[in-house]
Order: C-alpha cells, then structure tokens, then sequence
C-alpha cells in the first residue's frame, strides 16, 4: 500500500525538482489535491533569465551577419548561461514551469555557441511552457538560435537547405515515418527567406522566399512556412507523438498506450493546450498507481538539483560542476544533437553510475572527484576535508528530519524521507551492518549517506 506521503513526493518529483529537509517536513499539511493546485499557481510566474546582456546595443546591428555571429559566439559564456539555469531550478518556486522548460529545451533540442541568443531561446520556452504547443512550434520556428542551429538562414530559394523542414516533421511534430522525402523537399521551400537579421532576430526576405505550388502530404498550395506547421499540427500524429514523449517524461518510460491515446484526444481536442494536458496527467488516480513510482532513473540535472535542495550540494568553482555534469551525460544547454537527450537506461554506463553513487561521500570529503573526460577516485579513508575536494554540502537540516537511535531505526527512518520504494530486508540487513562501524556522533550522517549512496536513491 503506497502512503499518501510517497504519492506527494512523487508528484514534486516528476513535476518539480523535490523538496528541501524544511519542505518534505511540511508535505503532509495539505493534501494532495492542495499540492496540484500550488504547483500550477506557482508556475503561473514567468521570469526570464537574463544573466546574458546583448552584445549589441539597443537599436545597433552588426555590420553583416557574419560579424554579428562573431560577436555572440562564446562557449563559456554558454557554460555560464547553463549554470545560471541550474541556480535557477535549485530555487524556483515555479517548479513544473522551469521542469518544462527543461522538457521543450530537449525537445527542440538546440546547440549553438551564440550564448545570448541560447539566452533568448531558453525565455522562449519558459514564456510558452504551459501556453499552447501550436503557438510554441511556430515560436520555435522563427527562433534566432533554432534557424542558425538547423541551417534555415543558408535557405534559399535556388539552393534550398532541408535540415529544418526534415527534424520539423521527424523530431517536433508528426515523427519518423509519416513522411517522405518529396515532403521535406516541398516544405523546405515553404521556409525559404526564415533568417536572421543583423540584431540577431528573425526576418523574413520576401525576395529569397519561393512563392511556386508546392504539394506536401497530398495538398497542393502556395504553401509558405506557418501552412506547413499548421498543416503538421493539424494532423492528430502530431498530439500522438507529443503526448507520448510527455508521458515518459513524466510518468513512466514503458508507455501505456491506452493512456496516451486518451490523453493525446484531449491535448488534440483542446488544441494543443499544455497546462490542460499537465492538469490532466497529474490529477489521474493512474498517474499515482504503484508502477508509476520510484521507477525513473533521475537524469544529472534532477539528481544534482535534489542534491541541492536536501544537502545544499554546491561546486566549490563552477566549471567543477559544469566538467561534472558532462561526465553524467546531460549539461543544459549542450544536447549532443537535435534528437536531444534520450534519457532512461541511457543515463546509466558504469562510469557514471559510479559517480552517482558516490556523490555523497564526495560531499562529505570521502572521495575526491578528479572532473576529467573519464572520473577517478580517491579514497581517503576518514570523514576530514581532503585536498582537492569539489563540492560542499551541508546536513544540518536533512539531518534534522531523521528520527530513531538505533542503527535499524536510522536507516529505515533515511530510506523513508529519502527512497520512493522500501527497502528489501536484504537491503536494509546490509546498511544496518555498514551502520555498525558508523561512528556515534556521524551516525545520522551516515545513515543518510548510504541511503543516498544506493541505487534506490537514484530511481524517482
């Protein structure tokens, strides 16, 4: 029987980010219907990030295009960019807003070196997060960053490019193998003259735009690039292959899809609606039903965020954490291609499950993380600050919340604050065991650390 407590927890989790020690002690004050509520209440705040100031000032343009790029064109400030998000997830109130920025960022999966239209981008998503998926595909079509990272600014209407038109259809909208290559031939023409002007904002050339018949998905028409999209969204495939990606986003990765048709008739139906869809999922008795718990494997951004909210985990230097984070496999900002991160399974190598699971000691000085392409660790030995350490934390509030004296008491009491799922006998007879060479005065510490330092901890 699963607690009301977990089912709480549960919904943070997938919809947020998790709780701070003060915030899990209070879970139980409201209840669950309470929570859904505050969730999209919260998110009904919209706050741009702007860590970034343009280059360029109000009005000014670069000279051409060119030199316009070169100005923008900074990886650290990237890197930067992204650590400011993280800040920002750690500590938002707008939970499931920032969570699904994080979702459409991989969706629309985009990486280019142009730190400040990466910027403008990321606002964009977190503008239309919860507002109408048609109206963000459009968005997205005429992003600055998007157009230079797909190419659309090199398609012309005698040399036409089709890298948009193609990842449109194959990754945004209808998905791979409802289409053909005629398709994205004929719909490439329909965004010739979408580029970037000399501010770094979208601009449409008429002379550079093909204004001939083209047929696409057997319509014949004077198509231009919003008829396109309208077309695709038009088409129920497009709600069937969104409301699946939702689905293993935020509930399961093994798709019901009976659920998902019933949900992707209701996103159609409701054209596009996101908050609706959202409401819908998180409201439904199934959402809550036991094998839709504790079985995600938390990508690096969820597990290094929830490691701030519970210990205060932070990098001593921020490159620490952006080395870090691309060791795990996912730094915001840096998809390893258009088709985005793939999540699931796919978080998890030897490597850096090893790194995982031994994020806590290294918070605690147990190891030392030496942040280069392949992790190796140092045992120290004794719980004592250790030269070369990269994070610090701090327990006192986490450390508060447990509850019992005994070894058996403490673990139990850690799993339940800490794990969606209880412990084996096995698997709690094993830490109890460890919990026996714990010293008395860390033995809270410690008991926290091991539940953290198991493979339950890292599936919500």
């Amino acid at each position: 029987m699963i607690s009301e407590k977990i089912k709480i927890r549960h919904l943070h989790l997938r919809a947020g980010f998790g709780f701070t020690a003060a915030e899990e002690m209070e879970l139980e004050k409201k209840n669950r219907s309470e929570h859904i509520a505050e969730l999209f209440k919260n998110s009904e705040t919209i706050d741009d990030i702007n860590y970034l100031p343009n280059p360029l000032k109000p009005g000014e343009e670069a000279a051409n295009l060119k030199i316009l790029l070169k100005l923008m064109q900074s990886v650290t400030d990237t890197q930067a960019l992204s650590m400011a998000w993280m800040f920002r997830l750690a500590t938002t109130t707008a939970a499931l807003r920032e969570h699904l920025t994080v979702f459409w960022h991989n969706h629309f999966a985009t990486s280019v070196p142009l730190a400040y239209l990466m910027q403008v981008q990321n606002n964009t998503l977190r503008k239309k997060a919860l507002g109408s998926f048609r109206i963000l595909v459009h968005a997205m079509a005429k992003d600055p960053a998007m157009i230079n990272y797909l190419n659309n600014q090199q398609n012309h209407k005698n040399n036409p490019n089709e890298n948009f038109a193609r990842e449109l259809m194959e990754l945004f909208t209808i998905g791979f193998g409802h289409y053909t290559e005629k398709d994205i031939k004929e719909s490439a023409r329909a965004f010739t003259g979408w580029t970037i002007d000399k501010k770094g904002e979208y601009t449409f050339r008429t002379e550079d735009h093909d204004y001939g018949v083209k047929e696409f998905r057997g319509k014949t028409g004077n198509f231009n690039g919003d008829d396109i999209i309208n077309m695709l969204l038009d088409d129920k495939l497009t709600a069937q292959f969104v409301t699946r990606k939702i689905y293993k986003e935020f509930v399961n990765e093994v798709v019901d899809e009976e659920k998902v048709s019933m949900l992707a008739d209701e996103f159609f139906a409701s054209d596009y609606d996101i908050k609706k869809l959202m409401q819908l999922i998180f409201s439904s008795d199934w959402f809550y039903d036991e094998k839709n718990i504790g079985n995600k494997i938390m990508s690096p951004v969820e597990l290094m965020i929830r490691m701030k909210k519970l210990i205060n985990l932070s990098p001593k230097e921020e490159l620490v954490q952006v080395k870090f984070q691309h060791i795990l496999g996912q730094l915001l900002l840096f998809p390893p291609n258009v088709a985005g991160w793939k999540g699931g399974r796919n978080w998890i190598d030897g490597a850096s499950l090893f790194l995982r699971l031994n994020l806590a000691l290294a918070a605690r000085g147990k190891f030392i993380i030496n942040a280069n392409n392949k992790p190796e660790f140092e045992d120290t030995g004794e719980i004592k600050p250790a030269r070369g350490l990269l994070f610090t934390s701090d327990w006192k509030a986490l450390i508060e919340i447990i509850k019992g004296e005994a070894d058996d008491e403490l673990i139990v009491s850690a799993a339940e604050i800490l794990l969606q799922m209880a412990l084996t006998e096995t698997e709690q007879q094993k830490l109890v065991e460890l919990m026996k060479q714990s010293p008395a005065e860390t033995k809270k510490m410690d008991a926290l650390t091991l539940i953290m330092s198991s493979p339950s901890f890292q599936l919500i």
